[in-house]
Order: structure tokens, then sequence, then C-alpha cells
């Protein structure tokens, strides 16, 4: 596992995240249609937690991943404003297009309650905050579902660079664990942070912390555990926070994911490898659009035999993200490699010899 090749372990691990997620929302539909039980509803909703907060291990991860390359190709040239400028381009033009769409076509997506999908009825300013994916700063309910877990994402990505300073620094490399027991220490004291208002980002800051805790492991402290261990532990770490899926039990079970990821080697099944690779590059695209694709199998067909609402599902929950990915996603990922790319340079201090200094006063 390194910054250069594909990791078909870190491929399961974003599969892993999103299956989760998917499958949370379609259960929890059902458990509400087939008398309610709150500690299965209880239990459906960690899953889909535990979902979300390997996503944000694992960006962590990748984006260290990413920052080194940048730094290994452009040595000495700025990273920060050409590494958002990337990042922007990743994540916002499907976000917008999914908020417009659901605005604009008035979609129930924003909640599902008592098993029936809800709209979010927002005000301009709502909309605005979901457009720039500021909910969790204006307190605003998200227009559907999964885009409430963005705004943590897009906030961290404004400190990951400085963290890969301190990551990569020999001087510097008590600074993440104690980052993270900060944060935790922090965190512990939700009451305080309600009274004060301050923004549940400090919760999980955490677990992204544990993505980066795996990356400084990847160049530091590896066992070359067998595969076949990986989806096992991964298992494991899963029952562990689903015991006791509190706050602190999160940061416990990302902490020990972090430790684990670069500790086994990487899987070498040829379907397994490609199977994960196909749902970890669509996988942007079915945790936005599965929702829509549960409420259109489930609710907005009407009365269509049972077999024929789980095809239109699956077909949807293919189909949907693969479109979005070839003519919005990857576009734009290129543009904003051209954006940075420019920005880079533009950004790029003059760098005058004393020859040329010389030339220029005679």
């Amino acid at each position: 596992m390194n910054a250069l090749e594909e990791s078909p372990n870190l491929d399961l691990l974003r599969s892993s995240a999103v299956l989760f997620v998917l499958g949370f929302h379609v259960l929890y539909l059902f458990e509400h249609h087939n008398s309610p039980d709150v500690s299965r509803l209880g239990l459906l909703h960690s899953i889909g937690r535990w979902g979300v907060l390997i996503f944000f291990v694992h960006t962590s991860l990748v984006l260290m991943f990413s920052l080194e390359r940048q730094q290994l190709r452009f040595p000495g040239k700025p990273s920060y404003i050409p590494f958002l400028t990337r990042r922007v381009f990743r994540i916002f033009p499907l976000s917008v297009a999914i908020v417009l769409l659901v605005t604009v076509l008035k979609l129930p997506v924003a909640a599902l309650t008592d098993g029936k999908f809800v709209a979010a009825h927002l005000g301009w300013g709502g909309i605005l905050s979901n457009l720039l994916l500021l909910q969790n700063l204006t307190h605003t309910d998200s227009v559907i579902i999964p885009l409430w877990s963005l705004p943590f994402e897009m906030q961290m990505y404004l400190f990951l660079p400085v963290l890969f300073f301190l990551v990569r620094s020999r001087r510097y490399t008590w600074a993440i664990p104690l980052l993270w027991a900060a944060f935790a220490f922090v965190g512990s004291h939700g009451g305080w942070m309600e009274r004060h208002g301050v923004t549940d980002l400090i919760i999980f800051v955490p677990c992204f912390l544990s993505g980066i805790v795996a990356y400084k492991l990847t160049k530091t402290w590896r066992l070359p555990l067998p595969a076949f261990l990986w989806p096992i532990a991964l298992g494991a770490l899963t029952v562990f926070y689903l015991k006791q899926p509190t706050s602190q039990r999160a940061w416990y079970s990302c902490l020990m994911l972090g430790v684990a990821i670069p500790q086994f080697q990487e899987m070498t099944n040829r379907i397994s490898r490609k199977t994960f690779q196909v749902i970890a590059r669509y996988s942007y695209g079915i945790y936005l659009t599965h929702f829509i694709c549960i409420w259109l199998a489930f609710q907005a067909v009407g009365t269509v035999p049972g077999w024929l609402r789980w095809a239109i599902l699956l077909i949807t929950v293919s189909v949907f993200p693969y479109l979005l990915y070839h003519l919005l996603e990857k576009p734009m990922m290129r543009i904003g490699e051209r954006v940075a790319a420019a920005l880079r340079d533009w950004l790029e201090p003059p760098v005058f010899s004393v020859a040329s200094a010389e030339s220029a006063i005679d």
C-alpha cells in the first residue's frame, strides 16, 4: 500500500462503507413496514453511521497519498491551493447537481419518517447552505439524507495539507497522536459544545485523524499479514463498534481501523479485486443517489410486483452512478486537474538568478 499504486484493500474498505450505508437505508425502510423494533432500528442506524465513519478514515488516508504524489510530481511548488481546487472539482459538481435535482423536482428524500419518504422544506438560505455544503454550520436540514456528511469532509480538507506536513516531519511525529487525544477529550464534553454552539466537526476529527495514523504506519510499521484476514479484521471492528455505538467507541474503532489498514498484504484474487475496484470507483455516485433510487423503487412507482421493485432498485443504483461518473464526475475532475496546474504555475514565486538580475540591470 503506497501512494503510487492502487490498493485493492482500500477498494474493499470504500466498497464496504458505501454498502453499509445502502444496506442501512433499505433495511431501515422495511423494518418500519414490519412492526418496527426500536433496538433493531438503532442497530440499523449504527450500521449506516459506521459506513460514514469508514469513509472519513478512508478519505484522510487516500488524500495523504494524493498529497504525497503531488509533492513527488511537483517538488517545491505550491500545494495547498491546488489541492483544495482539485477537491472542490471532485466533490461539488455531483453534490450541486443532486441538490438542484432534488430541489427542482421536489423529491421527498430528505428523511425517512415512519416508513415514509419526506421532503425538506427549505428557503433560499437553506438551499444555498446545501449547495455550499455548510449545513452543519448553518444548522440546516439536508435536501437528501446522505448529504449530511459532506460538509465535514470539505471542512477537514482545509486542514489536511497542514496535517500532511506534520505527519511527514520527523520532528512532529508526536503531533498526530496528541491531536487525536486532544480532540477525543474535547469531543467527550458534548454538553459543553452544544451550549456554546461549537460545530459537530470536532466529534469527527478523531475519525479523520485515524486515517492519518494509517498513512504514517504505511511508512513506519507494517506487518505482512495474509490478505484473507483483512475482511475478517474489518468485520471484527464492525462488530466491536456496533456493540456500543457511542462517540467514544467510534473514535476507538476508527483508530483501530487506521492501525489495521496497513498491516495486511493486498488481495490478489482477480474477481474480488475487480469487483471492489468498480464499486469503489462509483461509490460517490452510489452514496449520493442511492436514497433517490430507494424512493423511486419502493414509493414512487406505485403498486407494482415486489420483484420489479427490486429490479428497479438494482438497475438505478447501478446505472445512475455510472452515468454521473462518466458524464459529470470524471470530466470535472479533469478540469480540476487543469485548473490546479494553472494555479500551481501562477502561484509559484519567480526565481531570478544572479546572472539574470545583472543582465536586467545592464
